[in-house]
């Protein structure tokens, strides 16, 4: 049995505060029993010493074949989190967000020296799901300071309170509202590790440098990076470490963007197409356009024009 928080303490951020106070007002309130094996459960606790409050993600409940995902976002006071044995202890403070998979050498607990910790959860029993999460936490991390008024928080909000008001109705439901709020996940994941700023600025710029030699072969990633006096490896790893994707993958990326628009905007031929997008012929060009859309060029463009349109 845990206490249920009777109202934030004074001197915390006023945001918390209402966040706080909507969280506390998304009561369970079913209007009817609910059939559906939920992959979602939700709560809002308030833990107080002495007693103890300790998760260890190795006894839990879960195997390596059936992970599950718990997502705890702190509201009020300090918890504690360790991502494995050895590992030093870091805080959860108000308005931080951690994210372990369950089974993993991830503990969380209630430190000794915290006198409350207040915080919702959400449990998503979904091995899918659990997989995606596992793989972006490598590489940023478990722990992440998220503003109560992101929209994260919004959505996750929406399947807290779904899921305690049985709102999801069938599987369907459940699996739309799971992927909502994984999507917002991975969409701050990727912000948080690639500030959007600094990725768009860089994409843009190599952007036009590639799409302003149209009919040419487009800039090599050494010629990218000589124009910023970089060597080929360094512009590389900067590029990724800002953009999360290689350069020589963007680079091919705006190429067949370019040759799918021409596809569908102009009635130029496979080989002319392959020539101003920089492949080299209309056969390399169709390998390429192939692994990447699942079909071939001619068939890319007669799906997406009117049926009374000319055909080249």
């Amino acid at each position: 049995m845990t206490n249920q928080p009777s109202g934030p303490p004074p001197g915390k951020h006023e945001s918390l505060f209402r966040l706080l106070e909507t969280v506390q007002s998304l009561n369970c309130r079913p209007e009817e029993a609910s059939n559906l094996p939920s992959r979602v459960f939700s709560g809002l606790e308030t833990r107080l010493p002495p007693r103890e409050y300790y998760w260890d993600g190795r006894s839990r409940m879960g195997n390596e074949q059936a992970p599950f995902v718990v997502w705890q976002y702190t509201l009020t006071g300090r918890g504690a989190f360790r991502e494995s044995p050895g590992a030093p202890v870091r805080a959860l403070l108000p308005g931080h967000v951690f994210t372990t998979i369950v089974p993993s050498d991830n503990v969380y607990f209630l430190p000794p020296d915290s006198q409350s910790w207040t915080f919702f959860w959400l449990i998503i029993d979904h091995s899918y799901v659990a997989q995606r999460f596992r793989e972006r936490t490598r590489v940023a991390g478990p722990i992440w300071p998220v503003p109560p008024q992101h929209a994260l928080v919004i959505r996750a909000l929406e399947l807290f309170d779904a899921s305690r008001a049985t709102l999801l109705r069938d599987d369907f439901a459940e699996e739309a509202a799971i992927f909502q709020f994984m999507l917002e996940w991975e969409r701050f994941a990727r912000d948080w590790l690639y500030p959007p700023a600094s990725r768009e600025k860089l994409l843009d710029d190599v952007r036009c440098e590639v799409l302003a030699r149209s009919g040419r072969q487009p800039p090599s990633v050494e010629q990218l990076a000589e124009k910023r006096g970089l060597s080929r490896t360094r512009f590389a790893h900067l590029f990724r470490e800002t953009t999360g994707i290689t350069p020589a993958r963007f680079i091919t990326q705006l190429r067949l963007s370019e040759a799918a628009r021409l596809l569908t905007e102009t009635d130029l031929k496979l080989a002319q197409i392959a020539l101003q997008t920089g492949f080299a012929d209309a056969t390399h060009f169709g390998k390429v356009f192939r692994r990447t859309f699942f079909t071939t060029p001619t068939n890319y463009r007669n799906s997406r024009r009117p049926l009374n349109a000319p055909r080249p």
